[in-house]
């Protein structure tokens, strides 16, 4: 970490975090004497630890790996805390990798549950959850992906089950034939309750706070409060690919598919401004983040 003993600024005067200010300097991470740490535009930090007080934005981390090599169309994915799985359409099976995106040489089928056609893999915190929208159903199975003979029905609710979520209290999943998700307690059970969501959605997954939407139409994430109100926040995800398919989380990360390039693209919190931001007088514009 570089130290300065002063700063070019446009605007001159004390600094607050999140302020940005031009500076002398190249290096992505800097100091003051005073303390005050600034980041270089175009550089973004992800220890939000360390910078609790910076405000932080979800944006792709740059991180994706291809599953291409177990199945050719995958659907959604889910995180169990320590590994990766995806579910894929043209195997009907799930497939487990690290974090890093290495296939760990495990899977576990489903097709004799679901008939076929499968959409999203979700994991509760002790067990996952299988969204088939061949029987318009969702199923049960251990971390063993070992079925556990219980399922639920959305059939009389929506026509093309898509993805699901669960917030430690209720299932949420949204349909695509009617562009809304709907509300289900732990037994499966509709409350009577949905709301409007993005057009075409794909995947849903719950943050700890938030419900997030993959659209197909929009290629946009779409946030949304446990109610079902839109915050506005949206997140495109156009740039990785045509075909966004699944959304899950491991509870402070979002991780999306794409069935056409069979990638999975890592989501997350970050500091700093996205791009340079520009110069002056041959300055770098700079975020203070501490």
């Amino acid at each position: 970490m570089s130290t300065i003993t002063s700063l070019i600024s446009s605007g001159g005067g004390g600094s607050e975090i999140n302020d940005q200010k031009f500076i002398n300097s190249t290096a992505n991470l800097i100091t003051t004497e005073s303390g005050e740490v600034w980041l270089k535009g175009g550089v973004t930090e992800t220890d939000l630890t360390t910078y609790p007080d910076a405000t932080a934005t979800l944006a792709y981390s740059g991180f994706t790996f291809s599953v291409g090599a177990q199945d050719g169309e995958p659907q959604g994915v889910t995180s169990d805390g320590t590994y990766l799985w995806v579910i894929g359409s043209n195997s009907g099976a799930v497939y487990k990798y690290s974090m890093a995106g290495v296939y760990q040489n495990v899977s576990f089928s489903v097709g004799s549950q679901t008939g076929g056609n499968i959409d999203d893999v979700m994991w509760d915190g002790s067990h996952f959850w299988v969204v088939s929208n061949s029987n318009d159903a969702v199923y049960k199975y251990n971390a063993s992906g070992v079925y556990q003979n219980v399922s639920f029905s959305v059939a009389s609710q929506m026509g093309v089950p898509r993805g699901i979520a669960w917030d430690g209290t209720y299932f949420y999943i949204v349909d695509q034939t009617n562009d809304r998700a709907y509300k289900y307690n732990a037994g499966g059970t509709y409350q009577n309750v949905s709301f409007v969501v993005a057009d075409s959605p794909q995947g849903i997954a719950y943050d700890g706070s938030h419900l997030w939407v993959i659209s197909v139409t929009t290629q946009k994430l779409h946030q949304y409060t446990t109610a079902g109100v839109a915050t506005g926040l949206e997140i495109s995800t156009a740039s990785l690919g045509s075909n966004p398919s699944g959304l899950g989380n491991d509870g402070t990360t979002l991780y999306t598919t794409d069935r056409i390039i069979d990638n999975v693209f890592k989501f997350q919190d970050q500091i700093g401004i996205g791009s340079q931001g520009g110069t002056e007088y041959g300055n770098q514009n700079y975020t203070r983040i501490k």
